[in-house]
């Protein structure tokens, strides 16, 4: 049974704790650890473990801690688990290749162009690279924030607790139906801001630029949500000037407004 339960995903101690458990039905880890042959501290780290998995359980008696094997049944918790691991293994996976291709491709010169559809290829578009940047990196964006908050609420306030969380600074040209975001905000949200009326300036897509690799752009029209990653240096290099000139001409209209 020791090496059934090794197949399956315990560890050779995990294997003898967790049939000591079972075996002695109800007992204190040192007793158990004892019978598995492992060292009581050790005993009860492993003892939390499959607590965790479900296959133990704990009670108060007589003033000590003892430890009940549960139902054997519970053993598909070890599987579901590892399923659970995989997943999450294959998520990051996705993601690391691209951004491995990205690197293998650039390095031969190439651009690369990505194309995302719909809200999940957004939201995947806008993770792709951000772990490549390093604090104080920063974003230069053209958005329209009242749209992205209409339409996607939790999941901007998940890439903006993202960004933030990971120090990286944006300076954004930016759409808001109700107004300029305040100073106070936008200094919370590492943001540096140029409001534009959407009147006069109907942005429907975002434009992010990053200015040592690429170019991301996100088109929020209804029922036709797409994004496309175009990662070139010298292409970002070119769109960060065009920005800076767009920034130039947002910030003197703003002082027009003012005099």
């Amino acid at each position: 049974m020791e090496q059934a339960l090794i197949k399956l995903g315990l560890s050779e101690k995990e294997a003898k704790v967790y049939l000591s458990t079972l075996e002695l039905g109800e007992d204190t880890v040192q007793n158990i650890g004892k019978k598995a042959g492992v060292n009581r501290a050790t005993t009860y780290v492993i003892l939390e473990k499959l607590m965790g998995l479900g296959l133990v359980s704990s009670i108060e008696h007589d003033k000590k801690t003892k430890f009940i094997a549960e139902n054997p049944s519970e053993l598909t918790n070890i599987i579901n688990e590892q399923q659970r691991e995989l997943e999450g293994r294959k998520h990051h996976l996705n993601d690391l290749m691209s951004q491995l291709m990205a690197v293998y491709n650039t390095k031969k010169g190439k651009p690369i162009v990505r194309y995302f559809e719909g809200p999940d290829g957004l939201e995947a578009l806008d993770r792709y690279g951000k772990l490549e940047l390093s604090k104080g990196s920063e974003i230069l964006a053209f958005i329209p924030i009242d749209l992205v908050e209409e339409l996607f609420p939790s999941r901007r306030k998940a890439a903006l607790d993202y960004r933030i969380k990971l120090g990286i600074h944006s300076r954004a040209i930016y759409t808001h139906t109700k107004g300029a975001i305040s100073h106070e905000v936008n200094e919370s949200e590492l943001r540096e801001a140029m409001f534009i009326p959407r009147e006069q300036f109907p942005l429907s897509a975002s434009i992010q630029i990053f200015p040592k690799w690429g170019i991301k752009l996100f088109n929020f029209e209804r029922g036709n949500f797409f994004g496309v990653l175009i990662q070139s240096p010298s292409l970002a290099s070119n769109m960060k000037l065009v920005f800076d000139l767009s920034w130039e001409a947002a910030k003197s209209r703003q002082h027009q407004k003012k005099d």
